[in-house]
């Protein structure tokens, strides 16, 4: 179980539209959705090639309660802006299956 303590931030979840443009794709549009706690942990962060330069990818650990995912929807093609961040889901796993912590991997692009 993840203590309440520890869930301090309070992070904004936009979900993804799932409507297609002209050419089938996905258009990059998001809806606000509910607020969620969450606890941040933070990564080792890394420069890798990005477009014509370098950038910096830092790597975060959202933890929330599991019940939470289901109630705001998030998915991976969502987007959670926490302190002034805007972070993409890398992915969201079920801590030891136990359906009471959720991590959610995301990374920002600097």
């Amino acid at each position: 179980m993840i203590s309440s303590g520890r869930t301090r931030f309070v992070a904004q979840v936009q979900l993804a539209v799932s409507t297609v443009d002209a050419y089938g794709r996905r258009t990059a549009t998001y809806l606000e959705g509910d607020p969620l706690r969450v606890d941040i942990r933070e990564g080792m962060p890394s420069e890798q090639p990005y477009v014509d330069g370098v950038a910096v990818i830092a790597n975060y650990e959202l933890r929330t309660r599991w019940p939470n995912i289901a109630r705001v929807g998030i998915n991976a093609l969502s987007r959670i802006i926490v302190r002034g961040k805007t972070l993409r889901i890398t992915g969201i796993r079920n801590l030891d299956q136990a359906n009471r912590v959720a991590i959610i991997d995301c990374v920002e692009v600097a």
